[in-house]
């Protein structure tokens, strides 16, 4: 829930911030419903910019920019913050955060005015989850950012000591999940912060805050042309595939298969997809296009649709991200959850969250990644998660595709698309299209199946598979194919 206000009332919060400018220095500490600031001659753009730095959205009129002065300590925030602004007309917008320990309010957005015209304002630069990704302890994740879950029965007084004694600030909430996301300063250690919430009697877990990156399909040289586009009829009933990529560009022909959307990346705002990846997934998971060896008379019936913009344009993302577009998936009625995109480290907290999503009686399917490597990626590692392989288009395994033990079959993985990846349209290949199309057939088994729970769609899948295939490198791995499908759908 979001609301705006002049500044009037406490944010209760923890924050440390230490900036180093060319021939400044300056702190700036926010602790309960106090702040403290020692700064000299400091621009006010790069003040706020540290708050930018905690997830605050900053935006100003471009043609202001004063320094400020301001040497205080454990000032009420109003205050505090009403003299960073003294030059200034602003306006703030608060968070309400829900979790286990209770609701807490956080500063969402500032908006700062020349006094007296409030024309359009610039926003400040945003820090990319690329710019924010470090490599530590042996697992990519965000810079300054945690996962919390506190134990039951612990109160709100107790968690704002326990953000106190840190110096964490807390910037979102799963309560579905029991999660609490995080920022920490700067000058502290991870591992050491790690280490001292392992000890907290009031804390059942912390991990970093780990990124996925998705899987880019390859693009077969020499085709340009799009191929065959159905324009679907359905209006928005039946089973939904969420699908959990770079965002949805959208089209006439998918108009009526999409049931909602939503953009992780900038919530709020309008879905898009700066790649088109998320895009060619959503034609292949509605049925819009039907992937190369394919009986286009078996695949005629369309399937809804939930596109999810969870990556930016460089395709990385958070695991609380993944995880907040995985209940809003659910939340709106999907019953396949599609991902084409993986770590090869696992998160205890994300594997929690995939045994909540099946527990709400999804199915969850994952591409198995275009190296082939053999070894495991996550998500498509984790129990009862449906890990795809892509066939080439002579049926046999794409030599790029992923092998090993934890794929769970192989699907057709090329298609003629009529939006590209970072390109031009024509056919692509990978194992992104081979789970979206896995998922497609999930759902329209749920479609003749209504009563059907996850568990026996996923039992009646494996019957159905075809296990004895010709001209494989890798007969362990079964085929969804034509025949596969037939029976899948007809039992």
């Amino acid at each position: 829930m979001r609301f705006a206000l002049r500044i009037n009332n406490v944010m209760m919060i923890t924050l440390l911030i230490t900036g180093a400018l060319s021939t400044s220095a300056f702190e700036m500490r926010m602790a309960s419903d106090r702040l403290t600031i020692h700064a000299e001659n400091i621009p006010l753009r790069d003040l706020l910019a540290q708050f930018q730095e905690t997830g605050v959205l900053v935006a100003m009129d471009d043609r202001i920019n004063p320094l400020v002065t301001a040497n205080f300590e454990n000032r009420e925030i109003g205050d505090g913050v009403k003299r960073l602004l003294a030059d200034c007309d602003y306006a703030l917008t608060w968070q309400t955060i829900d979790g286990p320990a209770g609701k807490m309010r956080r500063i969402a957005e500032i908006l700062v005015y020349k006094p007296g015209n409030r024309r359009p304002l610039t926003p400040l630069p945003a820090t990319s989850p690329q710019t924010r990704t470090i490599h530590t302890n042996n697992v990519n994740c965000l810079r300054n950012e945690i996962l919390l879950r506190l134990r039951p029965g612990t109160t709100k007084e107790q968690f704002l000591a326990l953000l106190l004694e840190t110096r964490t600030t807390v910037l979102d909430g799963i309560p579905a999940l029991g999660l609490y996301r995080l920022h920490f300063p700067p000058d502290a250690d991870l591992a050491d912060l790690l280490n001292t919430l392992a000890k907290n009697p009031l804390v059942d877990r912390a991990e970093p805050n780990l990124v996925y990156r998705s899987f880019s399909p390859v693009k077969s040289q020499g085709q340009e042309t799009p191929g065959i586009l159905r324009t679907l009829t359905t209006a928005g009933v039946g089973p939904s595939v969420a699908i959990l990529d770079s965002g949805f560009s959208p089209s006439e022909a998918l108009e009526k298969a999409v049931v909602a959307t939503l953009d992780a990346t900038t919530p709020g705002q309008p879905i898009s997809d700066p790649v088109g990846h998320g895009t060619q997934m959503a034609f292949i998971a509605s049925g819009a296009v039907t992937p190369d060896g394919v009986d286009s008379t078996q695949d005629s019936r369309a399937v809804s649709i939930i596109p999810i913009r969870t990556m930016d344009d460089k395709g990385i993302t958070s695991g609380f991200s993944l995880m907040q577009s995985m209940i809003f998936a659910l939340d709106h009625g999907a019953r396949v959850i599609n991902m084409s995109w993986g770590s090869d480290a696992d998160s205890g907290f994300f594997n929690e969250a995939m045994g909540y999503t099946l527990q709400r009686g999804a199915v969850l399917v994952a591409a198995a990644g275009n190296e082939p490597t053999g070894l495991p990626l996550y998500p498509a590692a984790l129990p009862g998660i449906i890990a795809v392989a892509a066939l080439a288009p002579d049926g046999t395994l794409w030599n790029q595709s992923n092998y090993g033990p934890f794929v769970k079959l192989a699907a057709p993985g090329f298609a003629n698309l009529p939006t590209g990846y970072k390109g031009p349209p024509g056919t692509y290949g990978g194992t992104s299209i081979a789970a979206a199309y896995t998922a497609r057939v999930i759902a329209q088994y749920f479609t003749t199946h209504p009563a059907a729970s996850a568990t026996e769609a996923i039992g009646a899948l494996n019957q159905a598979l075809t296990h004895s295939p010709t001209g494989i490198t890798h007969p362990e791995i079964p085929h969804l194919d034509n025949k596969a499908v037939s029976a899948f759908l007809t039992k």
